[in-house]
């Protein structure tokens, strides 16, 4: 199935560390069912972590932002709630990424989630610029949208939409 060019957003960052805080995150039950029913994928337990520093990227994302996701809801009041988009990293890798809609979350970080580590599918390393392709159509696991799997402890990538 192609995208209509007008429902993709290309954004470029940095490859930055994280706080480390994420892999106990996605372990929770609840937050991992929601992954992957709601965008079929099955994170694994860890985000890949952009800074956008471009001027007109980071306009896009401030735009990205006020646009309706795919919303991740708590199950517990200690949590934030968390809007999603699918994208496509580097051209070759379904993720989303994840937006916590906290006040105080950083305005030019983006974490993005996968089934698989992508600083070792991609070989990514701190530094690297990361290309991500964000489809704004909001499409779930059931239409048509399906992540990295490993297929006989081979990653297959998914290059079309």
């Amino acid at each position: 199935m192609k995208r209509s060019p007008s429902r993709n957003v290309v954004i470029k960052g940095t490859l930055v560390e994280g706080i480390k805080e994420s892999g106990l995150f996605m372990s929770i039950p609840w937050v991992r069912e929601q992954f992957i029913e709601k965008l079929g994928v099955d994170p694994y337990p860890g985000t890949l972590n952009l800074e956008i520093k471009d001027s007109q990227d980071l306009d896009k994302l401030t735009e990205l932002k006020s646009r309706a996701g795919i919303d991740i809801l708590p199950m517990d009041p200690g949590f934030c709630s968390a809007k999603c988009f699918h994208v496509l990293i580097c051209g070759k890798v379904k993720g989303a990424i994840v937006i916590p809609l906290i006040d105080d979350y950083p305005e030019s970080k983006l974490e993005i989630i996968a089934s698989e580590r992508l600083k070792d599918l991609l070989s990514l390393k701190v530094g690297d610029i990361v290309l991500i392709e964000i489809d704004l159509g909001n499409r779930s696991e059931r239409n048509g949208v399906r992540s990295s799997r490993k297929t006989a402890g081979k990653p297959t990538l998914v290059t079309t939409w």
